[in-house]
């Protein structure tokens, strides 16, 4: 068997030229990666989401540093496999306490498909985990660009009569 036919082997060495080793004190739900881009399903920061102060899913959320658009996936695993589908007319809530915009509102993109950045559709029996900003809404999204960009925030959101948060978390943008 070459080394090119062994799957472990080849992984390895993709991380080791890529320069992609786990890093002292970063982010557990970032997968162990601390540098400019996280190896999560969809390159966003993974935090824990909950519901009366217990672990109910994930949230990913992707903040692209070139056009300061948020993308967002709700998930039951932190992998991101198993979607935590909303309604459709659910809206996300975004706090950025220190900044001089304190929140965005997330929402569908489309009630058809709603597809991501990827053209993946993620509605599911008239519902969906996927949610963006500003999408065409005409908000400004320009406070979120740049490669610096840096920010406390916290997402919320209530469904069902049920209040969803996450701790307070550094967003950061996914650096191509």
């Amino acid at each position: 068997m070459s080394v090119l036919t062994r799957p472990g082997l080849l992984l390895s060495l993709v991380f080791i030229i890529a320069g992609c080793a786990p890093q002292q004190g970063s982010q557990t739900y970032n997968y162990g990666y601390a540098h400019g881009h996280n190896h999560t399903l969809h390159d966003g920061i993974v935090v824990p989401l909950f519901s009366d102060k217990q672990r109910v899913g994930f949230a990913e959320l992707k903040l692209h540093d070139d056009k300061g658009d948020l993308e967002l996936w709700l998930t039951r695993d932190a992998a991101g496999s198993d979607p935590l589908d909303l309604p459709l007319n659910a809206e996300i809530t975004v706090a950025l306490p220190d900044s001089a915009t304190k929140a965005v509102s997330l929402r569908v993109r489309n009630t058809q498909k709603n597809e991501d950045e990827d053209g993946k559709a993620n509605i599911r029996g008239s519902k969906t985990n996927y949610f963006i900003f500003p999408g065409d809404t005409g908000a400004d999204a320009t406070f979120l660009m740049g490669r610096g960009f840096v920010a406390n925030t916290a997402i919320s959101f209530v469904a069902g009569g049920v209040r969803y948060t996450t701790d307070t978390f550094k967003l950061r943008p996914h650096i191509h």
